[in-house]
């Protein structure tokens, strides 16, 4: 199954069944006929429950696409980034002539 994150406020809310597209224009659409919309939303982990968000064009919000951890990628073309064995180290003790 497929859901949406919804990152506000600092707090993590979803979406069943809708994609980042669907979600993105959702808002998009909201705005455009009004300054600010709700979103409908699901706050909880196990049985969630359904909330409302208050969106406006100042309003900072992340959409993310979340997959269950069974299911592929659609798009075999995305890349996997690792970061190497070796690190390179935190900080350099430079004195004040160094640059």
């Amino acid at each position: 199954m497929k859901r949406t994150v919804v990152s506000y406020g600092g707090a993590r809310y979803t979406i069943a069944n809708e994609d980042v597209e669907t979600v993105q224009a959702r808002i998009a659409e909201g705005l455009r006929e009004e300054p600010f919309m709700w979103l409908q939303v699901n706050h909880g982990d196990g049985r969630a429950t359904p909330a409302l968000l208050l969106v406006s064009p100042a309003t900072p919000v992340a959409i993310v696409t979340e997959r269950d951890s069974d299911e592929q990628d659609e798009d075999p073309s995305v890349a996997r980034y690792l970061l190497p064995d070796q690190a390179r180290p935190a900080s350099l003790d430079l004195g004040p002539g160094d640059s």
